[in-house]
């Protein structure tokens, strides 16, 4: 086994999220550190959906433990009554780390927190989104305990600059530093979008949970302003999430396809074969693994100007940034690449280079410079 200067500064990532972005952030990290041939030891979930994806090699050696179901009966039963954590502590005490890079938040952390007064090693805790102003609700005590972890870590990781800015306000003596999110190349390796530039409509995706923030209003607003204007935008909605009876109502109206189901990464393929344009009429947000998936793919992007989108879109280039809760501005954009499908071409091409840009094998070279 080829063992890089971490023979005596060993690192061990741990991600127990089973799905989605959890997922496919930790595999791509995993998959940047061996691309430049850097060892590391990886804790995951048994049950993430990659976990297939996930094997040892002369770079990366792989634990899979069982964790819990999405219940708090689950949690509760796993936790206190067969403490199947300490399958997580005996690695940790076999590895006995010198650094443990924690790619999302888990419940289990709180032991890796207590562990580290005995084995003495750094805590490196990369966030998505600020947990002191989270633009979503979720569980109270794991807020709180996700704030205490941030707090007492050594380095504060994030995925973009307008993320590290946020969270300064909370942590004005903490050291923070940025690793950009990679596109999401793992997660389809043989999939590259070729625009069909000649077909008589054009076909937009919004792919994501269904939360009010995101703005499924503001799209409808402007799908009703083309379709007044006789333009054909077959429109796809895939997600799991709740909306008004108006909205449901319109989107009916309007043929829009609405998949309000998970979407199994089969199904995510299959919209991506087929789409144009990914959308993100978000009202507010700080960053979004969708954009990593039309950089990945030469897929081009219209997007809000909110949070770092501004830092993977540039305007005009591999997409468009328009003005939030503005059905207007979006309507515009769309109309635009209706008219003039050459720009489907050329910023197909603009974000396949976006996305070699921000691979993880080059974001990852970051995070090699912090741990050594």
């Amino acid at each position: 086994m080829i063992i890089n200067n971490l023979v005596d500064n060993k690192l061990l990532i741990i991600s127990l999220q089973k799905f989605g972005g959890g997922a496919i952030d930790t595999l791509g990290l995993s998959n940047g550190l061996c691309a430049n041939k850097f060892f590391h030891y990886l804790i995951i979930s048994q049950d993430n959906e990659l976990a297939d994806r996930f094997t040892d090699n002369e770079y990366r050696k792989v634990f899979k433990i069982k964790t819990f179901k999405s219940s708090l009966l689950d949690f509760l039963v796993q936790t206190f009554i067969f403490f199947r954590f300490s399958k997580l502590l005996k690695i940790l005490y076999q590895i006995k780390p010198k650094v443990v890079l924690t790619t999302h938040f888990h419940p289990w952390l709180i032991f890796i927190f207590f562990s580290r007064f005995f084995l003495k090693y750094k805590i490196f805790y990369a966030v998505h989104d600020n947990p002191f102003d989270p633009k979503e609700e979720g569980p109270p005590f794991a807020t709180f305990l996700e704030g205490i972890f941030v707090k007492y870590s050594d380095i504060v990781i994030t995925y973009s600059k307008f993320i590290r800015e946020d969270i300064k306000k909370y942590l004005s003596n903490k050291k923070i530093e940025t690793v950009y999110l990679g596109s999401y190349k793992e997660l389809f390796p043989d999939f590259r979008k070729s625009p069909e530039i000649n077909k008589e409509s054009l076909t937009i995706l919004f792919f994501g949970r269904i939360l009010p923030y995101k703005g499924i209003d503001v799209l409808i607003k402007a799908l009703e302003i083309l379709q007044e204007k006789g333009l054909k935008i077959e429109t796809i909605i895939a997600g799991r999430g709740e909306l008004d009876k108006e909205s449901l109502e319109k989107i009916k109206r309007l043929g829009i396809e609405f998949k309000n189901e998970w979407t199994s990464n089969d199904e995510l393929l299959s919209l991506l074969e087929k789409s144009d344009v990914l959308i993100l009429p978000y009202k507010k947000g700080t960053q979004s693994g969708v954009i990593s998936l039309g950089l990945a793919y030469g897929i081009p992007i219209i997007a809000t100007k909110v949070g770092s989108f501004g830092e993977f879109i540039e305007d005009g280039f591999n997409g468009f940034l328009v003005k939030p809760n503005d059905p207007n501005d979006l309507a515009q954009k769309l109309e635009k690449i209706y008219f003039d499908r050459e720009i489907l071409l050329e910023m197909n091409d603009n974000a396949l280079k976006f996305g070699e840009k921000f691979s993880w094998a080059n974001t990852t070279k970051e995070l090699i410079k912090l741990l050594n």
